[in-house]
């Protein structure tokens, strides 16, 4: 095996292995990937689209938002069609060597952009809620700019530091026959810590107290709602404010939770997998349990994180559910009625802290409902709590 991974082409039994028909199993998980990869791809450029189209959406947490989506798309791109081929020769790995080595960088930058984008995030929405009168002078677009591009630097470099076998020095950092993959568990093990528990840990930190504050705040509106309704609009918007904030977290937070459920089973069976394989064998564990571990917490799950993203928004954020459905009917080549002109009028005056809609020349108050997204919130102007 040491020989082999010197040579530039596959040695005569990897080009038979290649040639062999593909196995019913495997024929199931390609078509599952190429479904996977075209919806990935559409739902994360749809978010980048969006965003670009439409300049309300242009908004420092949004630009994280995109700089998620990019590393979605990368993956998608880059990364899954390696996969795809992969899958379709069993499992074996069929391209030249240089690019198996390619194939685990990219995966190593986009799932560190991901998190850290993640973190990021959180961090914005902790400053919007606990410190709303610095936020716009702490969190500027330069600065979001600035985040970002030191996510992507450091998730390049780290990426590159891959390059070298930190378990054992003598040995190929990579390992492509039969398959390809990267056996070095002290690398892996600091990655897994510096790259999803340190940042999952400022990420539950930062939500934890966004909420604890969103909460009481939510409370202290809702209480003080008959007076802040007399008042001459500020009381309103300030109201209408805190809503959307903590509608934005909530949508966001659902985000962190699915990114969780993906990811954490994958780096736990990961960190097993290098110091304790015993744990993973008979009589411990049984191939056919072991078989659905692994085709769970290390293919499944991970895949579809990326492809989850956009659904989300698409689902628990107005906003970007209202833009998604004015891009499709754009594409589509329908134009828009009445309704959904007014409706989206609606929607950028709220975002735009206004109280009020004119309606046939009328002023007209914005129910709260329509803030929230809620479809059967009753017809009362008066907020509901959160």
């Amino acid at each position: 095996m040491a020989s082999s991974g010197n040579q530039t082409n596959p040695t005569p039994n990897m080009e038979l292995l290649c040639q062999e028909k593909t196995k019913l199993e495997y024929i199931y998980q390609t078509a599952f990937l190429i479904l996977i990869m075209l919806v990935t791809f559409l739902g994360n450029f749809m978010v980048c689209l969006t965003v670009y189209l439409h300049h309300r959406l242009r908004t420092v947490t949004n630009y994280f938002i995109v700089s998620l989506a990019v590393s979605d798309l990368l993956l998608s791109l880059l990364y899954v069609p390696f996969r795809i081929d992969q899958t379709i020769h069993n499992s074996y790995w069929c391209p030249r060597k240089e690019l198996c080595s390619t194939w685990i960088v990219i995966d190593l930058v986009c799932a560190g952009a991901s998190i850290y984008n993640l973190a990021a995030i959180s961090v914005d929405r902790y400053i919007a809620i606990v410190h709303p009168f610095r936020y716009h002078s702490l969190m500027t677009t330069r600065a979001a700019w600035i985040i970002i591009g030191i996510i992507w630097a450091y998730s390049i470099t780290w990426a590159g530091l891959s390059g070298i076998n930190w378990t054992d020095s003598q040995q190929s950092p990579y390992n492509w026959f039969p398959k390809c993959y990267k056996q070095d568990k002290i690398f892996y093990t600091v990655t897994t810590v510096t790259d999803f528990f340190f940042p999952l840990m400022v990420i539950l930190i930062m939500y934890g107290l966004v909420f604890r504050v969103a909460m009481n705040q939510a409370r202290a509106v809702a209480s003080l709602q008959p007076q802040l309704s007399k008042q001459d609009g500020r009381g309103r918007r300030f109201s209408i404010n805190i809503v959307k904030e903590v509608k934005a977290a909530k949508t966001l937070a659902i985000v962190i939770g699915g990114f969780v459920v993906c990811w954490l089973p994958f780096f736990v069976f990961l960190l097993v997998s290098l110091w304790d394989i015993s744990l993973l064998r008979p009589p411990k564990v049984s191939k056919e349990v072991l078989d659905g571990l692994r085709a769970t917490f290390l293919y499944v799950l991970p895949t579809i994180n990326s492809t989850l993203n956009p659904i989300i928004y698409a689902l628990f954020n107005k906003e970007f559910r209202t833009a998604f459905v004015r891009l499709l009917r754009r594409t589509c080549g329908r134009s828009l009625t009445n309704s959904d002109d007014i409706h989206y009028s609606m929607s950028s005056s709220v975002m735009n802290g206004s109280p009020k809609t004119k309606t046939n020349g009328r002023s007209k108050k914005t129910r709260f409902h329509e803030v929230q997204g809620d479809e059967d919130a009753s017809s009362s102007d008066e907020p509901k709590h959160v």
